[in-house]
């Protein structure tokens, strides 16, 4: 996935647009929070890697939060 991939990010009942490079990054000060998202943000990319029609979007629960990942065009 490049770097400039923007993202549309649901968690914890907040919504905000980010980009994978500012995932991998953190975009938070909580640990939690960014290691729910990394993780996401993984499985999404092997998933579009793997399979014959690739996800736009994911949602799922790491880390005890329940995590939202779109990819924004």
């Amino acid at each position: 996935m490049k770097a400039s991939q923007k993202f549309r990010v649901v968690i914890k009942g907040v919504h905000f647009y980010t980009t994978a490079k500012q995932i991998r990054n953190g975009v938070g000060d909580q640990y939690s929070v960014n290691a729910a998202i990394q993780k996401c943000l993984l499985v999404l990319e092997t998933m579009r890697k793997n399979d014959n029609i690739p996800p736009v979007g994911l949602a799922g629960t790491w880390e005890g939060l329940q995590v939202q990942l779109d990819m924004c065009v």
